[in-house]
C-alpha cells in the first residue's frame, strides 16, 4: 500500500514537470504538484510519522484554493477542481483523526 502511494506521488510529480516545461500548461502543472503533495503527506501518515499540523493546514488550504480556481476560473478543468476539493476533504479528515488522538 505504501509503495502505491509513493508511485502515485512520483507519477504526479513527473506529470507536473512535463506539463510545466513541455506542454506549457501551468494550471494543470500546479494541480499535479498539489495532488503529489497530498499523496506524499498521506504516505508519511501511513508510515506512522505524520507531519506537523501546519503542513496539513497548508496542504488543505492549497488544495481548496486550487479547487476553487479550477472550478470557477478555468473552464477546462472542472474535474480537476472536484478532485482537489475531494483531496482537501480527505486531508482534513486525516488532520482531525491525527490531532484528536494527540490532544
Amino acid at each position: 500500500m505504501l509503495g502505491f502511494y509513493l508511485i502515485i506521488a512520483v507519477l504526479f510529480l513527473g506529470g507536473g514537470l512535463y506539463q510545466l516545461f513541455v506542454a506549457q500548461l501551468p494550471v494543470f502543472a500546479v494541480h499535479s504538484f498539489l495532488v503529489a503533495l497530498y499523496f506524499y503527506v498521506t504516505f508519511y501518515e501511513l508510515r506512522g510519522k505524520p507531519f506537523s499540523r501546519y503542513v496539513y493546514l497548508i496542504t488543505i488550504g492549497l488544495l481548496v484554493a486550487d479547487g476553487l480556481v479550477n472550478l470557477l476560473l478555468v473552464s477546462e478543468s472542472i474535474l480537476s477542481g472536484l478532485v482537489s476539493v475531494f483531496f482537501a476533504f480527505l486531508c482534513l479528515q486525516s488532520y482531525r483523526r491525527i490531532y484528536r488522538k494527540r490532544a
